[in-house]
C-alpha cells in the first residue's frame, strides 16, 4: 500500500471540506463531552473512501445513540495500485467526536 503525496492529501482535504459542508455532520455541543469513533472505508476515489469512513464511524456512534458528530482531525488516505480484488483503490480512516 502506498501513502499519498502531499499534493494528493491536499486535494483530498479540499474534497473533504466540500463533503463536510454538504454532509449531515453537525457541530458538537461544547458543553457535552464527545466520545470518539474511528471508521474505515474504501472507494474508487479518495473522496468516496473518506465519506465511507465517516459514515462507518457515524454508524458506530449511532449504535450508542450518539447522533451529533463532527470530524476530529484529518482523515488518513491510502492509495493502492495492486489490490488483488479491486486493482486501484483508495482506503481511508476517519475519526469523529459524537455527543447525544
Amino acid at each position: 500500500m502506498k501513502a499519498c503525496t502531499r499534493g494528493q492529501l491536499a486535494v483530498a482535504g479540499v474534497v473533504l471540506s466540500v463533503l463536510v459542508v454538504g454532509s449531515p455532520l453537525a457541530v458538537a455541543d461544547s458543553s457535552a463531552q464527545a466520545k470518539f469513533f474511528t471508521g474505515g472505508g474504501r472507494g474508487p476515489t479518495a473522496a468516496v473512501a473518506i465519506q465511507s469512513a465517516v459514515w462507518d464511524a457515524e454508524a458506530s456512534a449511532g449504535a450508542e445513540q450518539l447522533y451529533t458528530c463532527t470530524l476530529a482531525g484529518e482523515p488518513l488516505v491510502f492509495e493502492s495500485f495492486n489490490d488483488p480484488h479491486f486493482g486501484h483503490v483508495f482506503r481511508a480512516e476517519a475519526t469523529v467526536g459524537c455527543t447525544p
